[in-house]
């Protein structure tokens, strides 16, 4: 066995509640549009020269659910380059500890998100092939060989952009959803569209939503703010001292003082 069963992937996905293991993170697996940016992790490397690799391990026991663990990219990539601090009992504890919280049952909402990460993990591999420039905003840029079965290959953001920092990240989205919601909702609309918050904010920032440098956070949030508040419902909720958000403070405070992805 190559791979992980797909029965495997459903119970990694119910029991993680689509949230990264590592303690306090908060980032999605899968986003509510599908598409997968979390990373299906080994305890125990898959191959050789692997972090944590077991040669005593069989194939099926390297892809088995329990030395599988769902990170988010930066996490992933956190626990595999310090392989002395982030040893298998560590992993093993902090992926308990991450699936107590989880459901032992599957939506089929959870299902379809399961199979997508499943479909992820096959579709992506590092081999001799093409070449690929990866650059992101104040970014490292250089060219690595890929082989894919996909049309286009994802590329996480770099340190210094938006999605680099949990916090901040989960913030803009939040701001995000809630135009969308409002936006939805404006009587007199013919159609609407949840994409085109989106390419406003690549067209403003010249770059996707994630991508978005760190220093430019202020000016985004302000942005989505004042997008939010020009709604016909947002305008209706501040004519009655309804807030239409909360404020970046306040949302830190709901998800606790020792957030610490």
């Amino acid at each position: 066995m190559n791979e992980p069963t797909l029965p495997s992937m459903k119970r990694l996905f119910a029991l993680s509640g689509n949230r990264c293991a590592y303690r306090n993170c908060v980032l999605p697996i899968v986003e509510d549009s599908g598409h997968v940016t979390g990373i299906v992790c080994h305890i125990k490397a898959r191959s050789k020269g692997g972090s944590r690799y077991d040669p005593k391990q069989t194939p099926e026991q390297r892809h088995s659910f329990d030395n599988l663990v769902l990170m988010c990219a930066r996490h992933s990539k956190v626990i595999d380059s310090d392989p002395n601090t982030y040893t298998v009992e560590l992993l093993q504890d902090m992926k308990a500890r991450h699936e107590r919280t989880g459901s032992i049952e599957i939506t089929h909402a959870d299902a379809v998100k399961a199979e997508a990460l499943l479909q992820d993990y096959r579709g992506f591999q590092i081999t001799a092939g093409g070449h690929v420039m990866v650059g992101s905003p104040g970014g490292f840029q250089g060219t690595m060989n890929i082989k894919t079965t996909k049309s286009s290959v994802k590329v996480m953001p770099a340190q210094g952009a938006l999605g680099s920092d949990a916090l901040r990240r989960n913030y803009v989205k939040h701001l995000i959803d809630r135009y969308n919601e409002f936006a939805s909702k404006q009587r007199g609309r013919a159609a609407f569209s949840f994409a085109v918050i989106y390419s406003h904010i690549k067209k403003r920032f010249k770059a996707d939503w994630e991508r978005v440098l760190l220093v430019q956070f202020d000016d985004l949030v302000l942005l989505l703010q004042t997008r939010i508040d020009k709604t016909q419902l947002g305008s209706i909720n501040r004519g009655k001292g309804i807030p239409n958000y909360s404020t970046f403070d306040e949302y830190r405070r709901k998800l606790g003082a020792d957030f610490n992805p």
